[in-house]
């Protein structure tokens, strides 16, 4: 029907500081869609991520005309120049189904269903 969204949740208190709420009601940080141009999802090390907002850093990128793949690997890229340490990963697709996924530090799988397939693709990022 055209929209575009995004969800996010955490997965506790792996990558947390002790104190800190989480980073995924951080808009731009775990999540972050535009319907006018598309969505991200972010996942992995939050305290890392929320610095540097890469959902939103995506999105942006994408709005620009980035591919979702070129918007993605230049946002995981940002954040691993200055965390070479860093464990996360991005899912981006743009208002045309384009999709991808860009990870650092860990191997990542993400799904995608749509009209055009038959069943759920798995698809698997290497770092």
């Amino acid at each position: 029907m055209g929209h575009v969204a995004v969800g996010t949740s955490t997965n506790g208190a792996t990558y947390k500081i002790p104190g800190r709420v989480g980073d995924g009601p951080i808009a731009g940080s775990s999540a972050y869609a535009d319907a006018d141009v598309g969505a991200c999802g972010a996942t992995g090390d939050g305290d890392i991520m929320m610095r540097f907002l890469p959902c939103y850093q995506v999105v942006e990128s994408m709005r620009l005309g980035m591919e979702p793949r070129l918007a993605s690997k230049d946002a995981i890229s940002r954040i691993a120049r200055k965390f070479p340490e860093f464990v996360g990963a991005v899912v981006a697709v743009n208002k045309n189904g384009v999709h991808a996924g860009v990870c650092h530090g860990w191997t990542f799988q993400y799904s995608v269903r749509s009209p055009v397939t038959e069943d759920v693709e798995v698809f698997n990022v290497l770092p």
